[in-house]
């Protein structure tokens, strides 16, 4: 399921709280094959995941994100998750 779109805030503010209720969910965002994600061992800090060019169906971590004001204000973020 996808939520519909709105402000990287807001996206991860409902990812903390899917997270809680032990919900797997990830961030989506107008790149295709990108993810954000939290760190599974601690819950935080965000991870940005990525697919492979050669195996699209593969991820992998591309490492920790530290998000600029621009990418907060971003318009154009959903949750995806299975309910």
């Amino acid at each position: 399921m996808k939520t519909q779109p709105m402000n990287l805030l807001d996206a991860v503010n409902k990812l903390l709280e899917l997270n809680k209720q032990g919900v797997s969910a990830a961030l989506e965002g107008t790149m295709s094959g990108i993810q954000v994600r939290l760190n599974k061992d601690e819950g935080l800090p965000l991870e940005l995941w990525g697919t492979k060019l050669n195996e699209p169906t593969v991820w992998e971590c591309l490492g920790m994100w530290n998000p600029t004001i621009n990418e907060w204000q971003s318009q154009s973020w959903q949750i995806k998750y299975d309910d």
